[in-house]
């Protein structure tokens, strides 16, 4: 993917918290009179931003435009919109009949302008349903971006923005596996080659709620207020599923709200291990030095939540000092009444988590905890849109100032948690579990479907990260092999054993790859995984050493894996034994200590046991 393009979707869904659209921070604007919302239909669709994928580099059809008629096919978002994507990693697409039949020619579609390479040349631009000027803007799904390409290769002129609705003509290419188009290349689903692009001078679209030219300043509306009793009903309504028992929302003070934040945090990570995990995540390169792990996931999550569910659905706390008639507020109280609404239909043994902390649990590693947890974030983000888009709400509505300036005073002097919260790999570990999660159950019950084709899901949560990352390996287990790492696996190697031991999964490992390599590479260099397991050894010296221990679908996978690991004094990594689908890491505080561990371990270490290689020749089924 383009570096810009690929900048461009982080801002959208990795939000660091206490930024945006600066200097001019959007405003709740009261009208006159506050906005009336309409009342919700459930049978409004709203996607789920999606990031896109790199596609293969197979040989392109070489299909030829047909000539151009004198009035091209009009084609429109909400038609580009019935296409699915499959798989998370790989380009699993399907596309409608009307589509294919126009791959290949020339169509036309209205729409506005977004720069891809460069706002002072739109040679090579993007083409959006409405005008998206920031990262707290309604961002647009997969099927919503058409990636453009003015004029012939050779074209040298300037292309100017158009800062208003543009009909655009060109040669429409689907990205199809055997593809090697450009727009193919660059992770989009749909192009239009050698494309004209003109001001649109019919009827044209709306922009999206608050915008106006950019850049531009988010003007929000107050809303009318709405009883917790008809709030609920309308959440209820929208998930299919209605309280069992009675709801209660609690208004609370920011100290007290704070305190259940981080008692989640705490049962979830035992004191006994917080530090182990901390420097763990260090060696791996997610965290600064010094960094407290409560402190840092505890102000994630108060940098974003202004409400929290109970474990047994039926209490949601609720921020005191925010008014209940901001939109992003508004937001928030219907995310967390589907979460109560979830865990009254699937208590919390069925369904793992609390959506943005991990609970504590014997029989469960790191990465089973995070599926679940992505899972409930999926559906919490599903019905959030879904409401948004009934009711008028701008979905990317920010949340408000006087929240956003309490984040910056509760971090000011805090340097370790400021480095931690702008970590871009730490970051994009902790949003993993929700950006996944949601593209797990929109694969499943589309942008309209009913969301009660998640209860399934939720009643058999997916025991791994790839499974969101995959929805259909998780609905056939037989197209992957699942390779646990024994929790014992480092024992022995040492004089002493290891204080911590857990699993990443790649949830963990993209954001370690996204070190080196953009979100889509990542994500490709990890998508063959089959297991993997740290363990962390506290050392005489005071200092630390980490083993991970990967494996892999096939050798293939293993070996490109092995690959991307750069060369770092701090690593070894054994050299790759033929046949094998196991990759191992140590890492240590420093090169001198990484070669007194390398003289320690066993000779035999290096060796890979017998059954490396996949049964059956298996390999990776996207």
């Amino acid at each position: 993917m383009h570096p810009d393009l690929r900048s461009t979707c982080l801002a959208i869904i990795i939000t660091i918290p206490g930024t945006g659209c600066e200097p001019n921070p959007a405003e709740v604007a009261p009208p006159a009179e506050p906005v009336a919302i309409r009342r919700f239909d459930p049978t409004s669709a709203a996607p789920v931003p999606k990031m896109t994928t790199t596609p293969s580099t197979d040989a392109d059809a070489g299909l030829d435009a047909e000539a151009d008629p004198d009035d091209p096919p009009m084609i429109d978002f909400p038609m580009l919109d019935e296409a699915r994507r499959l798989d998370f990693i790989e380009a699993g697409l399907t596309f409608p009949e009307s589509l294919k039949e126009l791959d290949g020619r020339r169509v036309s579609l209205v729409g506005f302008m977004a720069p891809f390479d460069d706002l002072r040349n739109m040679r090579r631009c993007m083409i959006l349903p409405s005008y998206v000027g920031c990262k707290f803007c309604s961002p647009p799904s997969v099927t919503q971006v058409v990636f453009v390409t003015q004029g012939r290769e050779d074209d040298s002129g300037v292309h100017r923005f158009i800062d208003a609705p543009c009909h655009v003509t060109g040669t429409l290419r689907l990205s199809l596996p055997e593809r090697t188009h450009e727009g193919q290349r660059q992770g989009f689903m749909y192009s239009l080659e050698d494309a004209a692009v003109t001001v649109h001078t019919e009827e044209a679209p709306e922009r999206a709620p608050g915008h106006g030219n950019a850049p531009h300043q988010l003007r929000l509306p107050r809303l009318a207020p709405i009883t917790s009793t008809d709030l609920i009903r309308e959440v209820a309504e929208i998930v299919d599923l209605h309280p069992r028992r009675p709801i209660e929302i609690e208004r609370v003070s920011a100290g007290d709200f704070e305190e259940i934040i981080r008692t989640d945090l705490e049962l979830a990570y035992p004191e006994a291990h917080r530090d182990a995990r901390s420097d763990a995540f260090r060696l791996l390169g997610l965290l600064p030095e010094k960094t407290d792990w409560i402190d840092t996931l505890a102000e994630f999550q108060l940098s974003r939540r202004v409400a929290a569910t109970d474990d047994s659905g039926t209490r949601i706390r609720l921020l005191d000092s925010v008014p209940d008639d901001h939109p992003y507020v508004r937001l928030q109280r219907v995310g967390e009444i589907a979460d109560a609404l979830a865990l009254q239909h699937f208590p919390r043994d069925g369904i793992g988590s609390s959506k943005d902390a991990p609970k504590a649990a014997s029989d469960e590693d790191d990465d089973a905890r995070r599926a679940h947890d992505g899972l409930r974030q999926g559906f919490r983000t599903m019905t959030i849109y879904r409401y948004a888009r009934g009711a008028g709400i701008p979905a990317g509505a920010r949340p408000p100032a006087t929240f956003i300036q309490d984040s910056r005073d509760r971090r000011q002097g805090r340097n370790e948690i400021k480095g931690a919260i702008e970590s871009a790999p730490f970051g994009l570990w902790e949003s993993v579990p929700g950006i996944v999660g949601s593209f797990f159950v929109d694969a499943r019950v589309g942008d309209a479907g009913p969301l009660a084709e998640a209860d399934a899901a939720l009643a058999r949560p997916p025991s791994t990260t790839m499974e969101l990352f995959r929805p259909r390996w998780y609905e056939d287990p037989a197209r992957w092999r699942h390779d646990p790492v024994p929790a014992g696996f480092a024992e022995g190697l040492l004089d002493t054993r290891p204080v911590l031991t857990d699993v990443l999964g790649i949830g963990g490992l993209v954001p370690i790859l996204s070190q080196w390599y953009s979100f889509e590479v990542a994500k490709r260099l990890a998508g063959g995984w089959a297991g993997d397991r740290w363990a962390l050894w506290r050392l005489p010296d005071d200092g630390s050493a980490l083993l991970l221990e990967t494996r892999w679908q096939d050798e293939a996978s293993a070996i490109q894996f092995h690959a991307a690991i750069p060369d770092n004094d701090s690593w070894f990594v054994p050299p790759h034994r033929p046949g094998s689908n196991r990759v191992r890491l140590l890492r240590a505080d420093s090169p001198a200590v990484l070669d007194r561990l390398k003289a320690t371990l066993p000779a035999t270490w290096l060796d890979e046991a017998d059954g490396d290689r996949p049964p059956g020749g298996s390999g990776v089924a996207p």
